[in-house]
């Protein structure tokens, strides 16, 4: 066995045999890390499973491929309808916003889940299994270790015994909690650098691709939201998903980053209790206040990945003694706020710079649509005039720099969504496409804005 000494990067895992101060490919300074690596057969690792060849996609046609569909519509809809067999998932989220609450809570009649824990005892996860899932207990079972070949050698014969108790609707998943405590014995470096990482990824993507069953990877993230350990794990998954949520909150917000077999950005929404999470089947009822009627306040909706969401949006002008106005944003991008802010100064010589300026989208989701800016502008004009908004009015389009009022896409969604829940006006960009969905929904009243001038004086006339 021979030992050789590289330097790798512990932001995107660049290598090299020498010492670097500033990575190459990341441009970071001071993130080489020494590590030690043995070469060693690679036979522990191996999976055993049947011959790769080269097959005509035309066979394969013919069988189609079932997907594991689990108790949670939300989680099966951001995958895409269900989990792939033989797919592998990354998830990452912070500490205690539930990951292994949600993936404990996935064991049913219909799933078996095989917990691979290097971080909680079996007792611990028994605890929470009994709160969350205790009728489901036999069809969950968990092991501890760190020592990555000796789980999957136990993993293989945990399977086959499995699978002969267990031959109707027996769907397996596998579950790894966490990434970041798990090593293998082909190299020397400690468990959650880089190296390590990498190798117990890439062996975990070729267990599940040569057996068939998918793999849950769990990855801690850093205090900048990203993915502990180098972007290469997230190219070698399937899927990679973000769990969301503020730890004065009850909301859980389940997005797709990367999907291979489905729509990426779809967001599921999750609410935390005792007995633990429950997904909200209607979560457009959370996001906005029905019978708020206050100045600064203007209803939207929106999409995230396939999905309208009706939100409120809440915006407050206040007067400032300061040379330089505040612009704080909640839920919405800092930049998008700026943006409309000088699009108000600018074509509707609204006098807001000697004005604070603070906006929030109310139950605390986080929006990057186009279409939430026009209902930005109509929230800051109602604050700084101190006019309330039509009841039962709702605003979707995107607002350029020329103080147009532009499309965006999905309107017939986002109409559909904004009718079921009984808004009687909605304004909306100028489309001729719009008139077919008009003529769906005749109770609804529409007012096409081309210009954002003219849309806040047809709005605000006469409102006091």
């Amino acid at each position: 066995m021979k030992e050789k000494t590289v330097y790798v990067c512990d932001i995107c895992g660049y290598d090299n045999p020498r010492w670097f101060g500033q990575c190459p490919q990341c441009r970071n300074w001071n993130t080489a890390q020494e590590v030690r690596q043995t070469k060693r057969p690679r036979a522990s690792t191996e999976i055993e499973g049947t011959d790769a060849t080269f097959e005509a996609l035309i066979k394969k046609q013919k069988e189609p491929v079932t997907q594991i569909t689990t108790r949670f519509n939300a989680f099966n809809r951001v995958l895409g309808g269900g989990i792939v067999p033989g797919s592998v998932l990354l998830i990452g989220g912070d500490p205690g916003v539930g990951k292994s609450t949600l993936l404990t809570q996935l064991a049913d009649q219909k799933v078996t889940v095989f917990y691979w824990s290097g971080e909680e005892s079996t007792e611990q996860i028994m605890l929470r299994a009994q709160r969350t899932n205790d009728a489901t207990l036999d069809r969950l079972y968990v092991y501890n270790t760190n020592r990555l070949e000796l789980a999957l050698e136990k993993l293989q014969k945990a399977l086959s015994d499995s699978e002969s108790k267990l031959p109707d609707s027996f769907q397996p998943v596998l579950v790894v909690d966490s990434i970041q405590t798990m090593k293998s014995d082909e190299v020397s470096a400690l468990p959650g650098g880089v190296v390590q990482i990498r190798e117990c990824t890439a062996a975990l993507v070729a267990f599940a691709k040569a057996r068939k069953v998918p793999v849950i990877i769990v990855a801690h993230i850093t205090k900048y939201g990203q993915i502990a350990g180098p972007k290469l794990i997230e190219h070698l998954v399937d899927v990679v998903l973000y769990f969301d949520g503020d730890s004065d909150r009850d909301l859980r917000i389940l997005r797709s980053i990367k999907n291979r077999f489905g729509p990426t950005n779809e967001i599921g929404v999750f609410e935390m209790g005792e007995n633990g999470l429950k997904e909200i089947s209607d979560p457009s009822e959370r996001f906005y206040d029905a019978n708020a009627n206050d100045s600064g306040n203007a209803i939207s909706v929106i999409l995230e990945g396939s999905t309208p969401f009706v939100v409120e949006v809440q915006a407050l002008a206040v007067s400032t003694h300061f040379s330089s106005p505040r612009r704080l944003s909640k839920g919405v991008d800092q930049e998008r706020l700026n943006l409309i802010a000088a699009v108000l100064s600018k074509r509707l010589n609204l006098p807001i710079e000697n004005h604070d300026l603070y906006l929030n989208l109310l139950g605390g989701l986080k929006c990057s649509d186009p279409g939430i800016e026009f209902p930005i502008a109509v929230a800051i004009f109602s604050s700084f005039f101190d006019k309330t908004v039509p009841p039962k009015t709702a605003f979707f389009g995107e607002v350029g720099l020329d103080g147009k009022i532009r499309g965006v896409s999905f309107s017939e969604k986002r109409i559909t969504e904004l009718a079921r829940l009984g808004f009687s006006r909605i304004y909306l960009p100028k489309n001729k496409a719009h008139a077919g969905v008009f003529k769906k929904h005749p109770q609804v009243d529409f007012f096409e804005c081309a210009y954002l001038k003219e849309a806040l004086i047809e709005i605000f006339d006469g409102r006091s």
